[in-house]
């Protein structure tokens, strides 16, 4: 038969608490309960029959000198101060209902009620929404949840959460609490999106502290790892790491205070584990092979033959491609463009060389270079000491000045400055005043020779 409530219990014969004390003469319903007679211990007879009564010490009759209604019994006559009650409950009423369908809401169940269910399976799960969608277990101490008849999400024996399969998988010694897979680019993929008009964006948090309980605030160390991403890929028999990204405490933290950088690592060609290859300090600056850079950029080159440094250009860029020769002690950073090379900065030893590209065949419209000496005389070459270094005296020219002359050997403009305000400083080149200086002696040359040959032929 079906029910709702307690498993009904039968045979429970209990003596009823004695009103006695509440008979005058006048009242005539009273409250059933058993002892010790608390609202918590009021009980309903499904009858008057189903009740024992004597009162004086004599037997009442049921439904004629008494009558019963939920938790209370009324007599006929109002019972007389002093005397006596006796009565005994002839088991506990069963109130057994079919509830249709529907009618049964959650304020009607026990807030300590337990439900013993079947374990089910994904095909057929035991708690369902419909036929083929709801919970069951797949094993001892595990939960599933399925969705058309396929289990998508597992809670395992662990506690770990397993989206897409229910086994778990291992790298680098780390099974995770939290795994996600699948057989395709959509089912092993994580999206966040925020929706919000403001500037704020999705986060993805990644928290440490040297704490041993949750929630522990315990402050961390120079050194730790405060969070990792590692990027694995299987070798055939278990997953191995290829690349990782962390984020380290770099310096003392404090109050308000957490110094970090960022270490960038990969995995070598038939190595076994990776191998940092730039990190970016708490200061800002970038190392490359370089755990302890001195500036903002600092690249440390191991020798070899395959380029050190190498920037690829777009349209109109500049590419600088840095190679070792095959004596390993001298380097050559190439600088391109996309019509090829343009110059290189070659050293060797103490010594660098500055070389521009000068190929033929990349030149058009040559023509000689006239006045040279013209030009050359106004140049106006003079001595001076820069401002940052008052002890220094050196020569050179005076950029703008240069500029009227030879203005492919200067950059920028006269009086210019940066968006702050600060000097945004004139530059000279000045290998490239060699082919005027060039031109010019040769022209003097040719003065000088014609000279000579004109006083040869007056015999002076």
């Amino acid at each position: 038969m079906a029910y709702v409530g307690n498993t009904p219990s039968r045979g429970q014969w209990r003596k009823l608490t004695d009103i006695s004390g509440s008979f005058n003469g006048v009242t005539t319903t009273f409250t059933t309960s058993v002892p010790p007679g608390t609202s918590d211990y009021y009980v309903t007879a499904g009858s008057a029959s189903q009740l024992i009564i004597s009162v004086g010490g004599v037997i009442q009759e049921p439904d004629v000198d008494y009558t019963v209604s939920t938790y209370s019994i009324t007599f006929t006559t109002a019972p007389a101060a002093g005397l006596s009650f006796f009565g005994v409950l002839c088991g506990d009423a069963l109130n057994v209902n079919t509830p249709a369908d529907g009618s049964v809401t959650t304020a009607k169940l026990s807030s300590n009620l337990t439900v013993d269910l079947a374990s089910g399976t994904a095909a057929s799960p035991s708690l369902t929404f419909d036929s083929n969608t709801g919970l069951y277990s797949p094993g001892e101490d595990q939960v599933g949840i399925a969705t058309g008849g396929t289990g998508r999400m597992f809670i395992d024996s662990s506690g770990r959460l397993l989206v897409g399969t229910s086994s778990t998988r291992s790298w680098s010694g780390v099974t995770s609490h939290v795994q996600l897979e699948g057989t395709d680019f959509n089912a092993s993929s994580i999206s966040q999106t925020l929706n919000s008009n403001n500037d704020n964006g999705a986060y993805l948090a990644l928290n440490k502290s040297r704490g041993t309980s949750n929630g522990s605030q315990t402050v961390g160390q120079s050194g730790d790892q405060v969070g990792a991403i590692y990027l694995n890929g299987a070798d055939g028999s278990s997953l191995r790491q290829a690349a990782r990204i962390e984020a380290i405490v770099d310096g003392t933290p404090g109050a308000a205070d957490m110094p970090g950088r960022l270490v960038f690592s990969t995995t070598a060609d038939g190595a076994g584990v990776s191998t940092e290859r730039m990190r970016i300090t708490q200061a800002g600056r970038v190392g490359i092979n370089e755990t302890a850079p001195e500036g903002l950029l600092h690249v440390s080159i191991s020798s070899g033959n395959s380029p050190k440094f190498v920037v690829k250009p777009n349209a109109g860029d500049v590419n600088v491609t840095t190679n070792t020769n095959t004596t390993g002690t001298a380097y050559h950073y190439d600088i391109f463009n996309p019509n090829g090379r343009v110059g290189s900065i070659q050293t060797s030893g103490s010594s660098t060389s500055y070389v521009t590209s000068s190929d033929y065949r990349m030149k058009e419209n040559v023509v000689p270079i006239s006045s040279a000496i013209q030009r050359l005389v106004a140049l106006k070459p003079c001595r001076f000491n820069f401002i940052a270094d008052p002890s220094k005296t050196v020569d050179g020219f005076i950029a703008h000045e240069a500029q009227q002359v030879v203005p492919e050997a200067v950059t920028g403009q006269k009086d210019a400055v940066n968006e702050d305000g600060s000097i945004n400083p004139q530059g000279i080149d000045q290998s490239k005043l060699v082919p005027l200086l060039t031109a010019a002696l040769q022209e003097a040359v040719a003065k000088i020779e014609s000279l000579e040959a004109r006083l040869t032929a007056a015999g002076i």
